[in-house]
């Protein structure tokens, strides 16, 4: 059996993310052995506003940078950092069974979020959540925190900021699920596409590595966040635009889509709900984000991504 070099970004949860991956593939092919390939990524090295150095692909360009020059076979990504288009020649065939995709809201030991007084901090990269923030708790403050979900405990903890909004996903993997205060349903907070899956890219031409990657990957969880990034690239929103969505399988065997496109200040907010077959996820994306055009979603990503431009 082959060796496989797993590219990851170096952080706690990376790792843990990276280890399942290589973990399921030498479980489903036994006597495969993986090592990891650590990747610094300009996300990582960058602390500031992360639209000013490409987005959500700060955290992967560099890493798909290995898969093309051969340095890594597969890279291991959280699909909710992985723009909507990818390098030619790579592709992201495998998906792990997804976890969790709620958000989750984070508070110092023996507080509770309805606890939060008028004017309370609540620390977050996400323009995503900053803006459903702003608009279902208006007398909270917003304030931006990047880091490792580490270093953001840490600047908790030590009070620079009141709450923290955090994926449930990866506490869980981090073992923090203690450190959950309270679980955002996503009827009040709409996950990101992608949120907690995790997911497998490879370069396209390399058929052993495919066909080793199939016997890891969940089909549910595929189908789901592919119908998301047709969301996401029906809309052409960017790491500026808050912009959320989430698939399901229904107990029908249907799915549902439910997407969502806000104004920074989380005054506007724009929701579309659809449901359509397994086998037309792509349809069902272009179909919610075509939705939210109609409301008129293009206009607040303009004023947004013209916002964060100039700020």
């Amino acid at each position: 059996m082959p060796h496989l070099r797993i590219a990851t970004r170096a952080s706690a949860l990376a790792q843990v993310q990276a280890r399942r991956v290589g973990d399921a593939l030498a479980e489903k092919n036994p006597g495969l052995t993986y090592d990891l390939h650590f990747v610094t990524t300009t996300g990582d090295k960058f602390m500031g506003d992360l639209s000013k150095v490409g987005g959500k692909g700060a955290f992967v360009k560099e890493i798909e940078d290995a898969l093309l020059k051969q340095e890594a076979d597969i890279a291991v990504h959280s699909m909710k950092d992985v723009p909507g288009e990818l390098p030619a020649g790579l592709h992201i065939p495998a998906m792990l069974a997804r976890n969790d995709l709620r958000d989750v809201i984070v508070c110092r030991t023996g507080e509770t979020f309805l606890q939060l007084p008028h004017g309370a901090r609540i620390g977050t990269s996400s323009l995503r959540r900053a803006a459903q923030l702003r608009s279902a708790f208006p007398y909270l403050t917003v304030v931006p925190l990047r880091g490792n979900v580490d270093s953001r405990l840490k600047k908790l903890d030590a009070r620079e900021v009141d709450a923290l909004v955090l994926a449930k996903a990866g506490l869980e993997l981090l073992g923090a699920h203690a450190r959950i205060s309270d679980v955002l349903e996503p009827d009040m907070m709409c996950p990101a596409v992608g949120q907690g899956a995790i997911g497998v890219e490879c370069r396209q031409n390399d058929a052993a590595t495919n066909a080793l990657l199939a016997t890891i990957s969940d089909a549910d969880t595929v189908t789901c966040v592919n119908a998301e990034r047709e969301l996401l690239r029906t809309l052409g929103g960017s790491c500026h635009t808050p912009i959320a969505g989430f698939c399901q399988v229904t107990k029908g065997g249907n799915l549902r889509l439910i997407a969502l496109v806000a104004s920074l200040d989380g005054r506007t907010v724009l929701r579309a709900r659809h449901k359509m077959t397994r086998d037309e996820a792509v349809v069902l994306g272009r179909a919610a984000g075509d939705d939210l055009l109609a409301q008129g979603a293009a206009d607040i990503i303009r004023a947004a991504e013209a916002e964060r431009a100039s700020a």
